[in-house]
């Protein structure tokens, strides 16, 4: 059987490459997805809309191989190149407004009474039942979101032996609010590290080590460099020039998740305008509550109506189903803080500055500035059998 000439393979290249093109533009019409071309280094141009109001960019979307190092434990590296999100607030406001105007056209006819008899009748005998029906709806909806995500991080250690051969690394990552702002961040790297000989021989967290048995230690690491912020209108500002998360915990065969976890943040020169920051939240709340004042029709002013009924009907429900929430969030952060070890922070410069506003004669504006060096605590959980924590 002769061998295909070089000039065969050549078209057969050509008609593959073109034909990604056809590809794309299908994935585009089902998906929504939409991808340029491909590049050497994998997917070039990628767009899509996570959500109305929220659409991504991506200029490069790699595959890298290398042998594992020292530094490097990993065999691949999924490489992010300018990516970009942007923020509508507008759009984004005007989505939560239909979608809570379209729940209480939904829920409304459950609260509302039938008549002003069976509101009557039935008020001594339906409050208690309203308050724990709208107390459960409360708690399920919190606690489903809650859990559904402490779920997540669970399942994702069911496959840590192939999470740990790969790590992402994002260089030029921009998140754009629109007449808002933009923070920048230069190089982000997220890896997991699972070698017993490297991560029981680190500094940190001396107290906890894994047994050879069952047991297997986990560091996720977490790596930011080069924070700038930018209002809109003005120049862009380093606030912080490096960001370290690092997360250490142990395996076990018979239980899920991480456990006896151990975090360490630190963080080097940390600057906060507090002004640039203030206009910019002020400037998208106002932005938010403009669209929302503009897009109130007659037909939705109806809506509150149910809400004062339902109000009249049990009496302080907004009340309790706020404090249920709040109650509900409490445990749900002390029982991840109950799986918490040790806590290591440290701030290397802190910066702080404040315009006063001071009438002088020279038009000249003052500043307030502080700052702090090396600046850390570590907050280790005791052990109740020992003679300490007696």
């Amino acid at each position: 059987m002769a061998l295909p000439s070089p000039s065969f393979l050549l078209g057969l290249l050509v008609l593959v490459y073109f034909s990604t093109f056809v590809f794309f533009a299908i994935l585009r019409i089902v998906t929504g997805i939409s991808i340029q071309r491909i590049g050497p280094s994998g997917l070039r141009r990628i767009h899509f809309t996570l959500r109305e109001g929220v659409r991504v960019d991506i200029r490069g979307l790699g595959l890298s191989i290398h042998r594992p190092t020292f530094a490097q434990p990993t065999w691949f590296s999924v490489i992010l190149s300018e990516l970009q999100v942007t923020i509508d607030l507008k759009t984004l406001g005007g989505k939560a407004r239909k979608r809570s105007s379209l729940d209480k056209k939904i829920n409304g006819p459950a609260h509302e009474p039938n008549g002003s008899a069976d509101v009557e009748s039935n008020t001594s005998s339906g409050d208690e039942k309203a308050d724990n029906s709208g107390a459960c709806v409360q708690r399920s909806r919190t606690w489903e979101r809650l859990t559904e995500l402490k779920e997540k991080i669970k399942r994702l250690h069911r496959k840590i032996q192939w999470i740990r051969m790969v790590d992402l690394v994002a260089t030029t990552s921009t998140c754009v609010v629109l007449d808002v702002g933009s923070i920048q961040v230069g190089n982000f790297t997220m890896t997991v590290d699972t070698r017993r000989a490297t991560v029981d021989r680190s500094r940190l967290f001396q107290h906890k080590k894994a047994s050879p048995g069952s047991q297997q230690p986990a560091q996720w690491l977490l790596v930011v460099r080069g924070l700038l912020f930018t209002p809109e209108g003005k120049d862009s500002m380093e606030i912080l020039d490096y960001f370290t998360l690092n997360v250490h915990g142990l395996l076990y065969k018979e239980l899920e998740g991480l456990r006896d976890a151990s975090v360490a943040v630190k963080l080097g020169r940390l600057n906060l305008p507090y002004d640039d920051i203030k206009a910019c939240v002020d400037r998208a709340t106002r932005q938010r509550m403009v669209y929302r004042r503009r897009g109130t029709d007659s037909s939705e002013s109806n809506i509150p109506v149910t809400d004062t009924l339902g109000e009249l009907v049990v009496p302080k429900s907004r009340e309790e189903a706020i404090i249920q929430t709040v109650s509900d969030s409490k445990e749900f952060i002390s029982s991840i803080l109950r799986g918490i070890q040790e806590i290591q922070f440290a701030v290397s410069f802190f910066g702080f500055s404040k315009d006063i506003r001071v009438v002088e004669a020279s038009g000249l504006p003052i500043y307030l500035n502080m700052s702090m060096k090396e600046v850390g605590f570590d907050l280790l959980r005791m052990d109740p059998k020992s003679p300490a924590h007696r």
